[in-house]
C-alpha cells in the first residue's frame, strides 16, 4: 500500500488524491455500517461475516458514490462528479471485497479479532483491509479521470 500512496502523492494535487481515497474508503465503512445497523435483513454471507447484509452494501454504495462525486469534483482541477461516482463505485466493491477476504481469514484461523490496538474493532487490520484492497483502483481511476 505504501508504493501506492506515494504514487497518489506524486501529483501536484496529490494531498487531494489522498483525501479522495481515504475519505470515499472509510465512507464506504461508515455507510455500510449504519444502514446495515438499521436497515439490515438479509445476510450478503452469512458463513464468512454474519453481520454484512445487503442493505448495508447498498448504503455503502450511495454514501460512496456521493463522497466520492462530490470530492472529486470540489478537490481536482477537470474532476467531474461522474468520475467520483464511478470512483464511488469502484471503492465499494473494493472495500467489500478487502473486509470480506480478511473475514474469510479470520475465520480460517479461528480467530474473531487480528489484534488488541483497537479493542472492539477487531484489530487494526479490520482498519486497513478496505484501504489495502482500494489503494490501486482509486489511483489507477484517478490516472485515467484526471491524469497528474
Amino acid at each position: 500500500m505504501g508504493g501506492i500512496v506515494a504514487l497518489l502523492m506524486r501529483p501536484a494535487d496529490g494531498d487531494h488524491r489522498i483525501v479522495i481515497f481515504i475519505a470515499t474508503t472509510v465512507a464506504s465503512d461508515i455507510g455500510g455500517y449504519f444502514a446495515g445497523s438499521f436497515l439490515g435483513k438479509h445476510k450478503l454471507a452469512p458463513t464468512i461475516s454474519p453481520k454484512k447484509t445487503w442493505e448495508g452494501v447498498t448504503g455503502s454504495a450511495i454514501t460512496c458514490m456521493i463522497v466520492g462525486g462530490w470530492l472529486v469534483w470540489w478537490l481536482l482541477d477537470g474532476g467531474h462528479i461522474w468520475q467520483g461516482v464511478i470512483i464511488g463505485l469502484a471503492a465499494v466493491v473494493t472495500a467489500t471485497a478487502g473486509d470480506l477476504v480478511e473475514s474469510m481469514i479470520k475465520r480460517d484461523l479461528g480467530i474473531k479479532d487480528m489484534g488488541t490496538l483497537l479493542p472492539g474493532h477487531g484489530g487494526v487490520m479490520d482498519r486497513l483491509d478496505s484501504l489495502v484492497a482500494t489503494a490501486p483502483v482509486v489511483w489507477l481511476l484517478l490516472e485515467l479521470f484526471v491524469p497528474s
